[in-house]
């Protein structure tokens, strides 16, 4: 009985109240995505160009094509990461960024699962993540996880372990200081310095000898995840993968101001 009262009252306030679309702001129709109407979805800016085989830095220059794929982008060359490779699936922007700050910052958790199906959907056909040993998340600070009530990190991996049947890890990969958030540092090199010796592998004996997938929410000049993945490195891992939903872009899509791109011959 308060089941379908409350299905109905839904009905009859979707009638007095229509919903609309937070990035169209047109009325929702049936064929929505929790918050988002089918037609914006499916303007995802998914990366369709080639990327570094390494950092994922999306190459904008057709002469890239002309290399093989185990070419690295110039970033790569001059300053290896620690991680063995990155993917993202989209772009930061349109409806990516839109979906990511309701995720993140206004509380909408129910974005977390159609988001991680767009980025299963862009896994390429080489990389099998059920070869994985575990998925972990980019750790918030105890402090900073409270206040917002969730690690949005946390809930990706959580649904990418639940679709991968790999086992997630919490609470080993920990943040052991409270930093400025990187959205508001400027230049590579200090948001690198924001985030050194931020993080602590808690128990390395977990970690040693293992592929470990480490997952976050946005990719912008890689500082964070490599801080971390220099932790799980140090800790023993053998392979590092970092997933992101998605990618900062500077400029025209696949031009980032952080990754120069240098041919080397």
């Amino acid at each position: 009985m308060c089941v379908a009262l409350t299905s109905w009252l839904h009905v009859m306030l979707d009638f007095i109240f229509p919903a609309r679309c937070v990035y169209c702001h047109h009325f929702l129709g049936d064929e929505r995505v929790l918050i988002f109407c089918r037609s914006c979805w499916q303007t995802m800016p998914v990366i369709t160009t080639q990327v570094c085989p390494q950092c994922g830095h999306p190459f904008s220059s057709p002469a890239a094509l002309r290399y093989t794929p185990d070419f690295l982008c110039g970033m790569c060359r001059k300053s290896p990461p620690y991680f063995d490779r990155a993917f993202s699936a989209a772009y930061y922007d349109g409806v990516m960024k839109e979906a990511i700050l309701q995720f993140k910052f206004q509380q909408k958790i129910g974005l977390g699962k159609p988001l991680v199906h767009e980025l299963i959907a862009q896994i390429p056909n080489g990389l099998n993540l059920s070869d994985y040993d575990f998925f972990l998340p980019v750790p918030l600070h105890k402090t900073h996880q409270k206040h917002r009530g969730y690690n949005q990190a946390a809930i990706l991996a959580t649904y990418l372990a639940r679709h991968y049947h790999v086992p997630l890890l919490l609470n080993n990969l920990v943040r052991i200081r409270e930093i400025k958030a990187q959205s508001q540092v400027k230049g590579r090199q200090a948001r690198k310095d924001n985030v050194k010796n931020a993080f602590r592998v808690r128990e390395p004996q977990m970690i040693d000898k293992r592929r470990v997938i480490l997952v976050d929410d946005v990719f912008t000049t890689g500082a964070t995840v490599n801080e971390c993945s220099k932790m799980l490195k140090q800790a023993g891992a053998s392979v590092v993968l970092v997933l992101t939903l998605s990618r900062v872009h500077f400029g025209e899509p696949g031009r980032s101001a952080y990754a120069p791109e240098v041919f080397l011959p």
